[in-house]
């Protein structure tokens, strides 16, 4: 029975003998990895700016090009310093919670236990297992999550289990793929038929309804990663070197500096807001339905529909992007290949779940492991 295992389970977590339960080990992941060190530096690189500007305001106005432009550089150094100090902040909350986690590991599933709550997931229903990254960076020690993905009918698409368990993610991941085994493919690929009316299974999955056998990839919050944010900090240095200034200093600018002010704090802003929602508005919070036979997607030019035997293979590609939030940082992006036909890319952050997940279970549709 299936709660026959999940009590051994239990038991394991407990400290209990469980037989055929094997709970994994313990770790303690590197919080100050490359993006942990680099949160560490990015305080310092902020402080720097600010002293610029100090030096130079001593010499000059506030509303100077050469001090606007350093108090510019300085609030973005500003920002993605508390961005970075904010992530390093979650891993460190999250290692003074190592103790409350833990895994185990049975013939019939998998137990995770979080200090929420236990998840706990059938061997049958996992699809793949993954770690978030490249394969390269697997013998690193670095703060990833590995990913287990489960069949949608699961009740989810995935756990993601924190690198609180091996020497690094690469090293977990392993580990579980040698304890799920290799998973037989079937033999032929049963053919099945897409839905005659796309835009109907869209409308349904945006209002709730989760068809069997269905996967829906919700809309991600990452378009927020991309506002104008260098035009709203101008506006902020504008308006605080405006408010510092002598009413000497106003009265040449006249009303340049406000109308800058205006532009860059809600002009700009508003226009983008509208844009964005425009654009968005025809996914209704849905950006991608995998089925077992296609995968399905909506934009302001209509539902696109890709068959599962067009499809040559998924991946994820990976840049070197620069942004005001996160300075230099890694941009992702979903790549399905097709046959006679140009890719489809779908940024990450506009997915509400990890690129390798999403990957895994086109993958799982394309070759017919899904039902």
């Amino acid at each position: 029975m299936a709660s026959d295992w999940i009590a051994r389970a239990e038991a394991a977590l407990r400290g209990q003998p469980s037989p055929g339960i094997d709970r994994l080990p313990a770790a303690r992941p590197s919080v100050l990895d490359a993006r942990g060190r680099r949160a560490l530096l990015a305080p310092v690189t902020a402080a720097f700016l600010w002293a610029a500007v100090v030096f130079r305001e001593g010499l000059a106005h506030p509303l100077d090009p050469l001090a606007l432009l350093l108090r510019l550089l300085a609030l973005a150094a500003t920002l993605r310093a508390l961005v970075a100090l904010a992530l390093l902040g979650s891993r460190v909350r999250e290692l003074l919670r190592r103790d409350r986690y833990g895994v185990a590991l049975g013939e019939d599933g998998l137990l995770l236990r979080t200090p929420r709550t236990d998840f706990a997931v059938a061997r049958t229903d996992i699809v793949d297992i993954v770690e978030h990254g490249a394969w390269q960076d697997r013998s690193a020690q670095r703060w990833a999550d590995v990913y287990v993905v489960t069949r949608p009918d699961s009740g989810r698409l995935y756990l993601a289990l924190p690198p609180f368990f091996a020497h690094s993610p690469g090293v977990l991941a392993e580990r579980l793929m040698r304890w799920r085994g290799v998973a037989e493919a079937p033999a032929e690929r049963e053919a099945r038929e897409p839905a005659e009316l796309a835009s109907k299974l869209l409308d349904a999955v945006a209002a709730g309804e989760r068809p069997p056998g269905v996967a829906v990839i919700e809309h991600g919050r990452g378009w927020l990663r991309r506002g104008p944010y260098a035009t709203v900090l101008l506006g902020v240095a504008a308006l605080e070197g405006w408010l510092r200034s002598s009413e000497t200093a106003r009265a040449q600018l006249g009303a340049a500096a406000p109308l800058v002010v205006a532009l860059c704090l809600l002009i700009v802003p508003l226009f983008w807001i509208v844009l964005t929602r425009r654009d968005m508005a025809p996914r209704k919070g849905i950006a991608l339905v995998l089925t077992p036979a296609e995968l399905l997607l909506r934009t302001r030019a209509g539902v696109h529909r890709v068959r599962w035997t067009q499809v040559v293979r998924v991946e994820i590609a990976s840049r070197t992007a620069w942004s005001i939030l996160f300075g230099a940082h890694e941009s992702r992006s979903l790549i399905v290949h097709r046959k006679g036909d140009d890719p489809i890319s779908y940024a990450e952050p506009s997915l509400a779940a990890p690129a390798e997940v999403v990957a895994a279970l086109c993958e799982g549709y394309r070759k017919g492991g899904l039902p």
